[in-house]
């Protein structure tokens, strides 16, 4: 197969020049967590902007200066098991898929997971994909420290348990987005100063008006928004029915519980890449 088999053509992404606030507004209206940047009138890729770099430098507001601009691509006749291999290398979801230096589309691991390998017959067992050492969180912790425990784990999701160490959820970054607000703020800066001599001068003083949007997370906890309804497998699960389990669902990971029902590990939807490549 190749990129153009299964990549999305319908592709939502932001201009250049632009601000950090039409960056933030179509990434919380889509509840993705990257969109491609292109030159105003031209279609011509320039690099991705992510969530985490409008959280990173909440200050500035010109959207070139956030821009991620060495990202790896791929072309529409790229073999399907390439790209897979440049996400898995580069730790990226997505790749901008160009035509003539002009985007033509983009191809995620949901586009890979949900229109290749959910379709093929895979049989080896999630035991090979998945990942024993987990990072859970306590499903009373503040909604704001599980963004920062999200981003240091480098995951988008984590397993939640309760004070008795039970799975009872999975938090991701979606989630937050849903519910976190967009709040505009102003301030004023100062740009030249005044000696005591000269207040009378007080109304030609340079000012400068600041106004910028941040993403507020809510003071809630992460059992007040995490997803409960859980999609699990186990370590027999072939790889080509978690694929479709992840499909039906339309989630990025399944959990897997031992016989016992206790949580021994998961697997994402990039891990079962792995398959393609390997």
């Amino acid at each position: 197969m190749q990129v153009k088999d299964v990549m999305t053509k319908e592709v939502k992404w932001v201009e250049v020049p632009g601000t950090r606030a039409e960056a933030l507004d179509l990434l919380r209206k889509i509840g993705a967590s990257a969109v491609p940047v292109v030159k105003r009138g031209t279609d011509e890729l320039v690099g991705m902007v992510t969530l985490r770099k409008l959280f990173e430098k909440s200050d500035e507001e010109q959207l070139a200066m956030l821009v991620d601009r060495d990202v790896p691509t791929v072309a529409l006749s790229d073999k399907l098991e390439d790209a897979a291999n440049r996400m898995l290398t580069a730790h990226v979801r997505r790749l901008p898929v160009l035509k003539n230096g002009k985007l033509a589309g983009i191809v995620t691991v949901q586009d890979i997971v949900y229109r290749a390998l959910a379709e093929m017959d895979v049989e080896r067992p999630a035991s090979d994909f998945m990942r024993p050492h987990i990072i859970a969180v306590w499903d009373g912790t503040p909604l704001k420290a599980a963004v920062e425990i999200i981003d240091l784990a480098g995951f988008r999701a984590l397993p939640a348990i309760d004070e008795g160490g039970n799975l009872v959820g999975i938090i991701d970054d979606s989630d937050i987005i849903k519910i976190s607000e967009v709040e505009t703020e102003s301030k004023m800066s100062q740009m030249t100063g005044r000696s005591e001599g000269d207040k009378w001068t007080w109304d030609s003083e340079n000012r400068i008006y600041i106004t910028k949007r941040e993403l507020k997370v809510p003071d809630k906890l992460v059992r007040d928004v995490m997803t409960k309804e859980l999609v699990t497998i186990t370590r027999k699960t072939p790889i080509s029915k978690a694929a479709q389990l992840m499909k039906q669902h339309r989630i990025e990971q399944t959990p897997v519980l031992s016989a016992d029902d206790k949580l021994i590990g998961i697997v994402r939807d990039v891990d079962l890449l792995r398959a393609l490549v390997e």
